[in-house]
């Protein structure tokens, strides 16, 4: 069977992922295309069997199925897959499938190094020093972890490790807000369920573990800042859009909370004019919390097997969107000729 080509948008995926792809050249042809070369990009895309993707997919999902007929698949090359329309997908028959699960050792661990951080007021104490700034008397007296209370909203995979983190390494109580998981859940994985306007009055720390949905936009802004201690840290490695940037910056100006670690943002990356990074009590990264390497490595090495099971018509895993199993099996048969076992 001849191979499909899979087309890559900006870049071609990390080595481990790429060596497997590569040793399968009779199975998957690999195209990279640049949206910077939009007629060339759409050459390759209109004749396209799958679709590779990073924290972006580049272009319109509805206009990428209407142009690509062939198309079977869309996999994103990280967790995330806001930027898919994953209804649009499953309504025409395409697979969206993710690395979730993959990088969520490192945000676990980049959200409690941000406590801690914060917290011991290193972050200051390192900007001080590097600009040879002198320090007022006490002015990097910090807190300990030990025996706080964290708020995780979203008790998945990241935000249970979060609690698990600082349930068992610093003694903190773990607060959580999680409509759609249940409260012995929530318990067996050694959090306390509460509703979010306790968890927000009670928190020391209030992490965000929650993806990008309409229920979740917006979901942080002046009236959930203002119910915070004026002590308390913000963090944020989730997404952006879920919490307001400019009820933050007024609320990190005037006191309302101490501080704010952020990953994600409205716009990606943030420029460098942005208003929260002209703050000393703001750590800010971007967007990169979840790229160790060993986190990287298992998502391009996965991100390969999806693919080469998708062209070799077997289930890859995991899949955004399961439902559409029954079309997307109709559409594979009859665009390669293989009924795809499930």
């Amino acid at each position: 069977m001849p191979s499909k080509k899979l087309v890559f948008i900006d870049r071609l995926m990390n080595p481990p992922g790429l060596g497997l792809l590569q040793a399968a050249s009779d199975v998957v042809e690999m195209v990279q295309a640049s949206s910077k070369e939009p007629d060339a990009m759409w050459a390759d895309l209109s004749t396209a069997y799958g679709v590779g993707s990073g924290i972006r997919l580049g272009v319109d999902t509805e206009e990428l199925i209407q142009r690509s007929p062939n198309l079977l698949a869309i996999v994103s090359g990280l967790a995330g897959y806001d930027s898919i329309n994953v209804p649009a997908c499953t309504e025409a028959g395409v697979l969206v499938c993710n690395q979730t699960g993959m990088g969520n050792e490192p945000v676990a661990e980049h959200v409690t190094a941000g406590m801690l951080m914060m917290s011991h007021k290193t972050l200051l104490a390192d900007r001080q020093l590097h600009s040879r700034t002198e320090r007022k008397p006490g002015e990097l007296t910090g807190n300990d972890l030990l025996g706080k209370t964290v708020g995780v909203v979203g008790f998945g995979a990241i935000g249970s490790r979060v609690g698990e983190i600082c349930r068992l390494g610093f003694s903190m109580r773990v607060l959580v807000h999680d409509p759609v998981m249940g409260d012995d859940e929530i318990a067996r994985r050694g959090g306390t369920s509460v509703g979010l306007d306790e968890l927000l009055k009670e928190s020391d720390f209030v992490t965000i573990h929650v993806p990008l949905m309409d229920q979740t936009r917006g979901m942080i802004g002046e009236r959930e800042y203002a119910m915070m201690k004026p002590t308390a840290i913000f963090l944020n490695a989730a997404r952006g859009y879920i919490y307001d940037e400019v009820a933050l910056e007024n609320a990190l100006k005037n006191g309302v909370i101490a501080g704010a670690v952020l990953d994600v943002w409205e716009k990606e990356p943030p420029s460098f004019d942005h208003p929260l990074l002209q703050l000393e009590n703001v750590l800010a990264t971007p967007h990169s919390s979840g790229q160790s390497q060993e986190a990287l490595y298992n998502m391009s090495e996965n991100s390969a097997k999806q693919w080469l099971d998708i062209f070799q018509a077997k289930r890859p895993s995991p899949i955004v969107n399961p439902e559409v199993w029954p079309a997307y099996v109709a559409r594979h048969k009859a665009i390669i000729g293989q009924e795809p076992s499930s």
